[in-house]
């Protein structure tokens, strides 16, 4: 005979959680509707959505999706380690973790019921292979944050128009590159000249003052003017030269890095 199956709407606050302990103790399947977008793009709580979850018959283990509680809430992520006998838990489309405890984990998720009424299984090979993605996505999406938070930004910017300023202003011979090389039919130093322009506008958008009228637009129209300055600059230095080809590469890099920063902000 097949197990009863709960309904429980997916509402922190009305959860009944010594009731949901004693019908998962008992083995049934217990069907919740999910919302939010913490677990995103596994599953959509953006839509009308619906998660299946079985009780426990054996330990958590790394990498599958739970329903746990954390501060008295009853919240559906992926555990992603075990620190001796604290659990650790993310959404695959957050940053912050979760640390609870072994008996404040009370199912697995089984299935995810979509919209539609398609049932997506839990067990698949083609859902643990996008589940390996989603987390080797979300950790390195992580780890760039956490390198190139605002803090860390404060120094690294400092330490970049500096390194700008040297490597166009200082003597070729220090750069020890032979530059007149060719590369797929362009120029060496105008790979270099645009490669070391790209993260400029990344720099740039940490100054309030150039994102509060027309976030953006200001950043790029600075990045330009210090492309034009630093090669105009080179025109006076007599172990330099001005070349218009270079102050292209300057553009190019700017644009490119203001795109892809302005693209990521939306």
């Amino acid at each position: 005979m097949a197990k009863q199956q709960i309904i429980i709407p997916f509402d922190q606050e009305d959860f009944i959680i010594e009731g949901l302990r004693q019908r998962l103790d008992e083995g049934h399947t217990v069907r919740i509707s999910f919302g939010g977008t913490s677990m995103l793009p596994m599953i959509d709580g953006r839509k009308k959505i619906y998660v299946h979850l079985e009780p426990l018959s054996k330990e958590p283990q790394v990498g599958q999706i739970y329903l746990f509680l954390s501060d008295g809430h009853c919240v559906v992520h992926r555990l992603m380690r075990i620190e001796g006998d604290c659990y650790i838990f993310r959404g695959d489309n957050c940053i912050g973790e979760e640390r609870v405890k072994r008996e404040d984990v009370l199912a697995k998720l089984k299935a995810v019921e979509h919209s539609d009424g398609r049932m997506e299984l839990c067990n698949t090979t083609s859902w643990h292979r996008r589940s390996r993605w989603v987390v080797a996505r979300r950790s390195f999406v992580n780890t760039l944050r956490r390198t190139f938070s605002r803090h860390n930004r404060r120094w690294m910017r400092w330490v970049y128009f500096a390194f700008l300023i040297i490597l166009m202003w200082a003597p070729m011979g220090l750069v020890g590159i032979p530059l007149n090389n060719f590369v797929l039919g362009i120029r060496l130093d105008h790979i270099l000249h645009a490669s070391v322009y790209i993260p400029c506008a990344f720099f740039l958008m940490d100054f309030n003052t150039l994102c509060s009228r027309r976030p953006g637009f200001l950043v790029w129209i600075v990045g330009i003017a210090i492309g034009i300055t630093t090669e105009m600059v080179q025109y006076i230095l007599p172990y330099r030269g001005f070349d218009i080809n270079d102050l292209v590469a300057n553009f190019l890099g700017v644009t490119l890095g203001w795109i892809i920063i302005h693209f990521l902000k939306k």
